[in-house]
């Protein structure tokens, strides 16, 4: 006798119950979490980069705009402290112009004295020791000629060149100083401060007008050197406030904000642990149906 096969009996309920699962080829359910757990996983990843690292931008995908404009911004703030160095080591070349100056005036100075003090004694011995300290002075002052700063000169005879030190980043188009060169041997040639020879004395030749000219062109060169160094500080606080200015701005587009990235860290933490209980319990759906249908065919 041949045996027919009994179907097994399925209520209402739970032909409702699976009917709402499946068994096919397609996870809907399982591939959803997947791609949530992936991309909650990505911005974790991300954000802990970003605190890491301190840098809002990790690659150029994440802000383009902001990228190049930070681009822009650091170029032009590696040419702007360029330029502050240059007008940093100008400054520092006519302060030691300056310098030298100052100590030629403290020369001549002292030589006014002595040209005094030998006039006013008729002591051989005295006027001997006043004119050797005075050769020493007058040999000293014409060697300031020949100071030089980092291997440049300090002083020059020909006035007729200067240097250009730009002080923005437009370069050859931009403003610049100009230096022009200082004669201190012309400034001091009216009583002869630059001859050498050991044979020189104070003579009436020397009188104190001569002293007094010569004093009053280093005065002058002192005053020229002056209105430079001070027209470079201005340059100089001027280009170091933009460069305050333009890292402030660079900042702000790169840097992240470390607060805010560590809400986001966690707000994604979470994120992916729910993704992954969630891709785990999906996993779970097919076991769920094979467990159902046994039930069913048990009864």
């Amino acid at each position: 006798m041949e045996k027919k096969y009994k179907q097994p009996f399925v209520s209402a309920e739970q032909e409702e119950d699976i009917m709402a699962l499946t068994l096919g080829s397609s996870n809907a359910t399982s591939f959803r979490n997947s791609m949530y757990l992936r991309d909650a996983k990505s911005k974790m990843d991300k954000s802990l980069m970003r605190i890491s690292s301190g840098k809002r931008i990790l690659s150029a995908a994440d802000d383009p705009g902001g990228l190049a404009l930070s681009m822009r911004l650091s170029n032009e703030l590696t040419i702007n402290n360029t330029i502050k160095n240059n007008v940093e080591n100008s400054k520092s070349f006519v302060e030691m112009q300056d310098t030298a100056l100052k100590t030629a005036g403290d020369i001549l100075t002292e030589m006014s004295s002595l040209q005094s003090k030998y006039a006013g004694t008729t002591d051989t011995s005295d006027q001997a020791i006043y004119a050797g300290q005075y050769r020493e002075l007058q040999a000293q002052l014409g060697s300031m000629k020949l100071e030089r700063f980092n291997g440049v000169s300090l002083f020059s005879s020909d006035a007729s060149t200067s240097t250009r030190i730009y002080t923005s980043t437009q370069g050859a188009s931009g403003t610049y100083i100009s230096l022009a060169n200082l004669d201190i041997g012309a400034a001091v040639s009216t009583f002869g401060a630059a001859s050498y020879s050991a044979g020189v004395t104070i003579s009436n030749t020397n009188a104190a007008s001569d002293l007094t000219s010569a004093l009053g062109n280093i005065a002058s060169l002192r005053a020229q050197s002056g209105g430079k160094l001070s027209t470079l500080g201005f340059a100089s606080d001027f280009l170091a406030s933009k460069s305050v200015g333009l890292e402030a701005a660079n900042s702000r587009i790169m840097d992240a904000d470390i607060a805010d990235e560590s809400i986001n860290y966690s707000k994604y933490s979470m994120q992916y642990q729910a993704a992954a209980a969630a891709l785990a319990q999906s996993n779970l759906t097919t076991e769920v149906v094979m467990d159902l249908l046994l039930s069913i065919n048990k009864k």
